[in-house]
């Protein structure tokens, strides 16, 4: 049997680190290509390509660069059975949603990982992360997914827990996808391989902001953000999305932006919280100012979602539809 041909992508972030010698801190290493390669075990399981795309720590990752990860997947996409991308743990739920916006219809898997240690260091948990995407990407699978640790997330459910080897990356309102192991385990409500045709939608609209509220917030604060030509804002609101409606009320503030075609998601601030405008009067309140409620996504996918959005419309009925519309699983109707 010919062996699957996977391609795999490398972006930076702490598995192709060294330490500084003068400070000690992680930075990307400029001999990444060949800590990253010397996988030779793994050739005998399948054809791994690699491709240097960029060589940063996630933090300086940019919405530019996901439309570049995207737009190398889409030019080879034929060519491969499945893709592997090396990237920082930091911020690689956003780079996973992003790509499922980009990459629609997927027929092969897009698997993302990373490590918390160096490869080219002691115990590094690297190597296997790295092994276990290589094969995860071979599987029966289909949609773009971050497998870390012993876990197989789709990445658009997917946030940053903690920075321990077995909770760096947790799914709170979706269950995993699958178990990596000996045998590896996939549940049937993943997307599985079958014959689509890829929809390719890249770009982003940078201009929004994002804002969390706390006793006292300033509804000013939204002002200044309409001023400086926020196109779009998120608010992490209180509960399932309540918003303050008597002292310091931003509800004035949400019709203000709504009125001139900003729209005005509102999402939460709970580990495991889905957003409901419906439930208490200080969320049907701002839901009749307008707000739109971001249900069951995390706040990152709800911010990578305006961006998309907005990039391919400026009206707030169709921002509206967009949001409240399942794009890649993110969202469950």
């Amino acid at each position: 049997m010919s062996r699957p041909k996977i391609c795999f992508l490398f972006c930076g972030g702490t598995i192709g680190m060294v330490r500084s010698t003068q400070t000690g801190a992680l930075q990307p290493a400029t001999e990444a290509a060949e800590i990253i390669r010397d996988f030779p075990q793994i050739q005998r399981h399948l054809q791994l390509d690699f491709k240097m795309l960029m060589n940063i720590d996630s933090s300086n990752m940019q919405p530019r660069n996901w439309t570049e990860i995207a737009t190398k997947i889409h030019q080879l996409y034929d060519k491969y059975d499945g893709f592997v991308i090396a990237h920082g743990t930091d911020t690689m739920v956003y780079t996973a949603t992003a790509l499922s916006y980009m990459l629609q219809n997927l027929s092969k898997p897009v698997i993302m990982t990373g490590s918390l240690i160096p490869l080219n260091e002691l115990a590094s948990d690297g190597r296997n992360n790295l092994i276990y995407a290589c094969l995860t990407a071979t599987l029966d699978i289909a949609e773009v997914c971050i497998a870390f640790a012993n876990k197989i997330i789709r990445g658009n459910r997917a946030k940053k827990f903690h920075e321990s080897f077995i909770e760096v990356f947790n799914s709170p309102n979706y269950p995993y996808l699958g178990e990596l192991g000996r045998p590896t385990t996939l549940f049937e409500w993943r997307k599985k391989r079958r014959k689509r045709v890829l929809t390719f939608q890249p770009g982003f609209d940078t201009k929004i902001s994002l804002l969390k509220l706390f006793p006292g917030f300033d509804p000013e604060i939204i002002d200044r953000t309409l001023d400086r030509g926020a196109r779009g804002i998120v608010i992490e609101g209180f509960g399932p999305g309540n918003m303050p409606f008597l002292e310091n009320s931003i509800i004035p503030k949400i019709e203000k932006a709504t009125e001139n075609g900003v729209p005005v998601i509102i999402a939460n601030q709970m580990e495991r919280g889905i957003t409901n405008l419906n439930v208490y009067e200080a969320g049907f309140i701002a839901a009749r100012a307008g707000a739109i409620s971001s249900h069951d996504m995390t706040t990152e996918a709800t911010v990578v979602k305006l961006m998309w959005a907005l990039n391919r419309t400026r009206r707030p009925s169709e921002i509206r539809k967009i949001i409240e519309k399942d794009i890649a699983g993110e969202i469950s109707l």
